[in-house]
Order: structure tokens, then C-alpha cells, then sequence
């Protein structure tokens, strides 16, 4: 998949003391997740209770089987040496299964039981069935002896092949046979004309037919051409219980920063909590069923958390929405009507989308944001008390203009003015984005990361006043689609330092508010050196792996104070 980059124009003002850098950041692209974990595939105890029934080619089989037109002096093997199996099972002359032994002595009519030892199965489309044991054929008068052991059914995005190692001896040139040693580990010997699957919670069962060989098998099993048919195959197996997804409460922010403080609707989607972790004590959700959380936009306290022991006058409420699962979700709805326009249903998947009010308020003294906890009287769950910072149009520091007044006294012998030197910070690398690449799969997230174009900061001032340069991102936008900047995380560093500068504190990627929330670059203390520094950082980004798929492009805003 190719990456495509967008170019942003690099802006510069300065207002009362404040310069900003707007950084366009190169579109990340997020590929699609696993829709979900694959099961495992049981072994099983014996191949009458989970088994794949092949038998290559009958015709094959009646060959070896009557030993046709064995040749003297050796002649024909014995019947019970013909064909032999390896901890799989021959089907009795009625149909039925016997039990595995190494000298079953199969009808050549029918096929054989390959006993399941595992596998995964992720759909209907993509699954791994695999088998022990094999079965051998002995015909010293023709020169050979073929093992084929270890099948496995493969489908591969609704395409199935037959999976085996193969080795064939040929002892001696009989007919188009050439003495030599064949056959190798994992051959893929057969493709498949039509799969039928019939998926269940605990079982999974297979009809393919139009089996054919491919060059890989004519090439290990030097009996017949590429695409000659061999005989179909089903299979049966029993799946182990799927396991519980890892819960990690995250929510994304459809808008984080220049928001309209006259009132603006905002979407937010929720991930990876769990239905069941908050249970009510009272009313009104009956006391001992599941509450969900409380997704509220607001201007809350820096201390606002309940399980740090906040009371509530720390969570200025601005608008709200109740993200509560099933039952709990009819119960309220039905019993408190008046409760039914804020309720939001929390899938039993742990996601939710709500949408709220954003507005400013003018009395408002916290930390604007979207905010999560328990809900419903549930004890506090630190684990989903979330929140994502946002910022109002002219808000951002540098990112409007703000008057200030100062009055300068009259003074009867000025001392001379000192010559006044500069303060001048440039980003480099031209105007072109920077670009994070493509995002990959790692552990339970999506992740990119990339470089932060160097920053070239110089400072012949007198007296050396204290300067800061702080970042901060907001959303990241693909079309409709987007995703909040508070899953960029950076770790700066200074070097060519003749300056005193100091590089920031690290960010974490996908933790807390990331990059939404202003965080020092770099910084130098009054009374630092008259010089420069080169300053830079590591950018990282930590996605949900229910990221939609899309390009995505975001700015990145530096301001320097001082």
C-alpha cells in the first residue's frame, strides 16, 4: 500500500511574545484490523471424533491395493503390506471407522481418517486444519514406496489447498517412473475446485471437492500430471472456546481543537470497555446489574478522577450522555422515560459512539474536555476514567491575537539601551509534510512513528531572557473519518547546544491527552549563553486497532514563549 503526502504550508506569526509554527504532519495509513481472534482447533482423541477422510486418488488406491500386474520374481506383496497406516484409521467395509493401528488394512474403495492434532480457525474464509498420522504404499515390484503424512486443509481468503509431506523412494526406471528420492516437508499437493464450510461456535466441518494436483504435488509425487483430479475430502473438528478480547478502554474525539465556543456537536466513539465492570448499588439501574460510564463533555478540575477521591463539585458538567449495556439499557429506558434522550447503548463488544455539546462557558475555571467514569452509582473504576483535552477557536496559545497593556514610567537619566540581539527559531526540511509512513500491527494496537523536522533556535539577546517551545496536535482528518491527536506521543532531544537549552519531557504515544494538550519541546533558563541549539524529536503514534482504514493527515502547532 502506498503512503500519500500531503504538503502544508509552514506559517509563522508573532503576537505579544508568542511565534507559532503550524507543521503539517505526512497522512498515516491505517490498514483494517482482524475483524477477531481466531479459535483454536481441538486434537482430537481419536479420528472417529474430529478427522479429515482423504485417500489421495481410489484409483491409485485399488492400483497398490491389488497389487496389479505385480511383476516376478518379486510378485505381490501380501494383502496386510500393501497399504499401510500410520495413526490414522481405515474405514471398515461398512462404512464405519476403525480404530487407528499401524497395520489397518484399508478398503481401497474408501478413503482414510487422518486424526486432527490443531489448527485455528479465524472465518468460514480463513482457517488451518491440521492432522497427524499419514498412510504408506508398498509396491517393491514396481519400484516404489510413497509416505504421505501430516495433511493439512488450508483456506486462504475462500481458496483452499491440501497441505502434506511427501516422500516417495523410487528404487528403479519402471515405465515413466525415474529412480530417485522425491517428495519434501509442507507440499502443497492439491488445490480445491469448491469448499463448503459450516462454521459453529464449537465445531467446524468441511466438504471440498474438484480436488486437483498441482505442479508442487506432480513434482513430489511423480505419478501423475498437474491437474490431474484426485478424490475429495471432508473434514470435522471441534473448536476451543474463543478467548475474551483484551479490554483497553480508549476513546476518540471526532473534533479536539478549534472548536466554536458558541456551541458545536462533537462525536465520540468508545473502545475496549467492558459491560460488566461497573454494577449499580442504587437506583435507578437495579441494584447488582451493569451501569456502563458516563461520557460527559465538560470543564473539570485538574483533580477530577473519583477514584483519587474528587467529590463531584471538581466535574463542571456541560452536556452528557450515559453509555450503559444491556439489560440495564431497556430497564432505565422503560422505567425512567425521562432518562431514555441520554442513553446510549454499550455493546456487548465494549464500544459506543454518542455525540455531545461542545461550548464554552464564561465562568468556567477546569480543563475543557471529554471526560469518562462509572456511572449510575457504580464504585469508581480508575481504568475507565478517560478524558480527552479540547480547545476552543483562539484558544490555543499563539493561535489568536492577545492585547496587552503596559505602562512605562518616565525615567530622569536612562541608563543607554543595551544593543537588543535577536531571538530567531526556524523549522527546517522545507514546507513538505513529515510523514509517519504506513501504521502497522503490533501486540494490540496500530503503530507508526516518524522524525520531527530539526528546530533551529538562536538567541543573541541581553540579559538572556527564559524561552520555551511547546507543541501540540490536533485531530487527525481522512475525509469523514478521524481520530483524536491524543494517540501522538514524541520524545525530544537537543543537540549543537551552546545555548543551555533543555529538551522537553517525553509524551507517551497513545496514553492520557498525548500531543493534544501542550508539551514542552525545549527550553532554556534565564540566564543562559547567547548562542544556538538544533533541537528535534521521535514522534510515535499508538492507534485502537478498530481504527478505520484511510489516509490521515494532521498539524502540529509549535509555539515558542520568551
Amino acid at each position: 500500500m502506498q503512503v500519500h503526502r500531503t504538503a502544508s504550508a509552514v506559517r509563522r506569526r508573532a503576537v505579544a511574545g508568542l511565534s507559532t509554527l503550524a507543521l503539517g504532519l505526512g497522512t498515516v495509513l491505517v490498514a483494517t484490523a482482524p475483524a477477531q481472534a481466531a479459535q483454536d482447533v481441538e486434537a482430537s482423541a481419536s479420528a472417529s471424533d474430529g478427522a479429515i477422510g482423504w485417500g489421495f486418488k481410489e484409483s491409485f488406491r485399488r492400483y497398490v491395493g491389488n497389487q496389479t500386474a505385480a511383476l516376478p520374481p518379486i510378485g505381490a506383496l501380501p494383502t496386510g503390506e500393501r497399504i499401510t497406516l500410520r495413526g490414522a484409521a481405515a474405514f471398515d467395509t461398512d462404512g464405519t471407522p476403525a480404530s487407528p493401528n499401524n497395520t489397518s488394512t484399508p478398503n481401497e474403495t474408501l478413503p482414510y481418517l487422518l486424526p486432527v492434532t490443531g489448527g485455528a480457525v479465524e472465518s468460514a474464509d480463513d482457517l488451518r486444519i491440521q492432522t497427524g498420522g499419514g498412510f504408506e504404499y508398498h509396491f517393491p515390484s514396481h519400484y516404489f514406496e510413497i509416505l504421505v503424512e501430516n495433511v493439512a486443509l488450508v483456506v486462504t481468503d475462500g481458496t483452499a489447498t491440501v497441505v502434506a509431506d511427501v516422500t516417495a523412494e523410487v528404487t528403479g526406471d519402471f515405465g515413466d517412473w525415474q529412480a530417485g528420492t522425491y517428495g519434501g516437508e509442507g507440499v502443497t499437493i492439491a488445490t480445491v475446485g469448491s469448499v463448503d464450510v459450516d462454521l459453529t461456535d464449537d465445531a467446524v466441518s468441511v466438504a471440498a471437492s474438484g480436488l486437483a494436483l498441482t505442479a508442487a504435488g506432480a513434482e513430489a509425487l511423480p505419478l501423475y500430471p498437474e491437474g490431474d483430479p484426485l478424490d475429495d475430502l471432508t473434514l470435522t473438528a471441534g473448536l476451543a472456546p474463543a478467548a475474551a478480547p483484551e479490554l483497553d478502554p480508549q476513546i476518540t474525539v471526532s473534533k479536539s481543537s478549534g472548536l466554536d465556543a458558541e456551541g458545536e456537536t462533537i462525536t465520540v466513539q468508545g473502545s475496549g470497555f467492558d459491560p460488566a465492570a461497573n454494577t449499580a448499588s442504587r437506583p435507578p439501574v437495579t441494584v447488582g446489574q451493569p451501569t456502563g460510564v458516563y461520557v460527559v463533555f465538560g470543564s473539570f478540575a485538574e483533580t477530577w478522577r473519583p477514584s483519587a477521591g474528587a467529590p463531584s463539585s471538581a466535574r463542571s458538567v456541560i452536556s452528557q450522555k450515559w453509555a450503559i449495556p444491556e439489560p440495564s439499557f431497556t430497564q432505565v429506558g422503560t422505567q425512567y422515560p425521562s432518562q431514555a434522550p441520554q442513553l446510549v447503548e454499550l455493546a456487548a463488544d465494549g464500544t459506543f459512539t454518542v455525540e455531545l455539546l461542545a461550548e464554552e462557558l464564561e465562568d468556567a475555571s477546569g480543563v475543557y474536555g471529554v471526560y469518562t467514569y462509572a456511572a449510575g452509582g457504580a464504585a469508581a473504576n480508575a481504568a475507565q476514567e478517560l478524558t480527552v483535552p479540547v480547545s476552543f477557536a483562539g484558544a490555543d496559545g499563539g493561535a489568536g491575537d492577545i492585547p496587552i497593556d503596559v505602562t512605562v514610567p518616565e525615567v530622569t537619566d536612562p541608563e543607554p539601551e543595551p544593543e537588543p540581539g535577536e531571538f530567531v527559531w526556524t523549522i527546517g526540511g522545507g514546507s513538505g509534510a513529515v510523514s509517519l509512513g504506513t501504521a502497522a500491527v503490533d501486540g494490540g494496537a496500530f503503530v507508526a512513528d516518524g522524525a520531527l523536522k530539526q528546530v533551529t533556535v538562536t538567541d543573541t539577546r541581553a540579559g538572556q531572557p527564559a524561552w520555551t517551545i511547546n507543541g501540540s496536535v490536533g485531530e487527525f482528518v481522512a475525509g469523514d473519518r478521524s481520530f483524536s491527536g491524543s494517540f501522538l506521543g514524541w520524545t525530544p532531544a537537543v543537540s549543537q547546544n551552546t545555548v543551555g537549552a533543555v529538551a522537553g519531557d517525553a509524551v507517551v504515544a497513545g496514553t492520557g491527552g498525548g500531543l493534544t494538550a501542550s508539551s514542552t519541546l525545549a527550553w532554556a533558563p534565564a540566564g543562559h549563553a547567547k548562542g544556538s541549539a538544533t533541537v528535534d524529536a521521535a514522534l510515535a503514534l499508538e492507534l485502537p486497532l478498530d481504527t478505520e482504514a484511510g489516509d490521515y493527515t494532521g498539524v502540529l502547532t509549535l509555539t515558542a514563549v520568551g
